[in-house]
């Protein structure tokens, strides 16, 4: 798993790979030929028997061809990612020192798949466990961790006392790093640069940016040494985890926009969507003079969609949504326009029409309302086009992906594996977040998105975030 895209191998023939067999390394890559070494526990070289690598530039980045024969293993590949994928494909297929006999020929359906380490919050999360994450999420082929470590960073000089006393150690850190990136993964850093930043605003030597002092939340976007601190935070981040093509710079739920005077004065003057975007852009710009691309969460710009005629034009949009389940969808996430909502006839003449996960989850989380009466006409104006032809009965599932795109955004997708509180049987709602996966993986496939990375956020046992590494790998190859 995943499951490659074209077999072909028997159930009775297979290749014995003993120590009789030796690698010839024709990739060109620097390692490649040790990784398959390593793994059949062989030599390298050119006699008979062997495992061969060759370097096939007509393929695509992650694409590979595996064929097997009693005499040969052959791999072809145009770059790393594609062998390391064969390998983990082998992988899979051994029994012992045999591997069945036929072909495969396999590349990925989207270019960005990933998972979420919430490394602040789940604090269950450490060295050990981490790295098991790293290399299962390798070997089920993801291609990147989006990392949040905000307090568990080990924050120096003089941001030290943001550092929390269960914070990763350098060298612990190091090797998670070191080992992510030679198994192929890409590290995403995510420094929220607005709220959620409870962690950085409980200490008082950060008073002077908090927006308001009683939940403490958010940064103030009218304060200069908002931006300057998130800075030096990034910058500390960047210096340790190396080049990073993308930084993720949150931006979501700021529920505290326009409290403090000045904040408030600007909202009503500039509009609330101006405010986030003043600050956002600030941000952007600080990555984009780094060649860094910054992606942001979307809910804001869905709830003031004036946010995206002022956006910098290097910020892409990760779109969140944990509660489609299915496409076509009686759940529409409104926001802006009364949140997460369904037409209340479910309930009634509609009744029966639904799976059960589905009926739980508009039962757990949504409002029954009048679709077709009580979307607002704001709402409407910009999102009409992208709800599809059945309403209200149905919309179309996750309809804003589209809407980013036809907007110029670059657009990944963010399912989860451990969000928002329902339970099946005692457990994370496995079913939801399964079919979540399944449905928004369909739809990036279908509109041709960047990617999708599955969200994980609640202090739970580690393990259960395999589930969201199998099942990302599973839907989006």
């Amino acid at each position: 798993m995943p499951e490659p895209r074209i077999v072909d191998l028997s159930d009775e023939a297979a290749a014995v790979v003993d120590h009789d067999w030796h690698v010839a390394d024709e990739s060109g890559l620097l390692d490649v030929g040790s990784k398959f070494a390593e793994a059949f526990c062989i030599g390298v070289n050119s006699e008979p028997n062997r495992v061969a690598l060759v370097r096939d530039e007509g393929m695509s980045r992650e694409e590979y061809l595996l064929s097997i024969t009693p005499g040969q293993v052959e791999v072809r590949a145009a770059h790393r990612p594609g062998f390391m994928h064969a390998l983990a494909t082998i992988d899979h297929l051994r029994d012992g020192a045999m591997l069945p006999v036929g072909t495969i020929h396999d590349w990925p359906r989207l270019p960005v798949r990933g998972l979420q380490l919430m490394v602040e919050s789940i604090r269950q999360l450490r060295e050990d466990s981490i790295r098991e994450l790293v290399r299962s999420a390798a070997r089920h082929k993801l291609n990147a961790l989006l990392i949040e470590f905000g307090d568990r960073f080990p924050f120096e000089g003089e941001h030290e006392v943001v550092a929390s006393q269960s914070a990763l150690t350098r060298p612990q850190l190091r090797r998670i790093i070191d080992e992510a990136r030679d198994l192929g993964l890409e590290i995403i850093p995510l420094v929220q640069c607005m709220g959620h930043l409870e962690y950085l605003l409980r200490h008082d030597e950060y008073a002077d940016i908090r927006e308001e002092d009683e939940v403490r939340a958010q940064l103030c976007p009218s304060n200069p040494r908002s931006l300057q601190v998130w800075a030096e935070l990034t910058e500390q981040i960047l210096d340790f985890v190396g080049p990073c093509a993308r930084v993720h710079i949150g931006g979501d739920e700021t529920r505290q926009l326009g409290h403090c005077p000045r904040c408030a004065t600007r909202a009503e003057t500039a509009g609330v969507g101006r405010l986030y975007a003043d600050h956002v852009n600030g941000v952007c710009e600080w990555l984009a003079q780094r060649e860094i691309a910054p992606i942001i969460w979307d809910d804001i710009l869905c709830a003031h969609p004036d946010t995206m005629d002022h956006l910098h034009e290097a910020a892409e949009v990760m779109y969140w949504d944990y509660w489609t389940t299915q496409d076509p969808s009686p759940l529409l996430v409104a926001r802006g326009s009364g949140s997460v909502v369904y037409d209340e006839r479910w309930d009634t003449e509609w009744e029966g029409g639904l799976s059960e996960v589905t009926r739980r989850t508009l039962e757990r989380f949504a409002r029954p309302v009048h679709l077709d009466q009580d979307l607002t006409e704001a709402y409407l104006k910009v999102y009409r086009d992208y709800l599809g032809d059945s309403l209200p009965r149905y919309v179309r599932a996750l309809p804003y992906l589209e809407y980013y795109q036809d907007r110029g955004r670059t657009v990944y997708g963010a399912p989860t594996c451990s969000g928002n509180h329902s339970f099946w049987h005692t457990l994370p709602d496995l079913p939801r977040h399964g079919e979540n996966i399944k449905v928004f993986a369909d739809r990036c496939i279908e509109a041709e998105a960047a990617g999708l990375i599955t969200t994980a956020w609640y202090n739970r046992s580690p393990e259960l975030l395999h589930f969201g590494i199998v099942a990302t790998a599973q839907f989006t190859w």
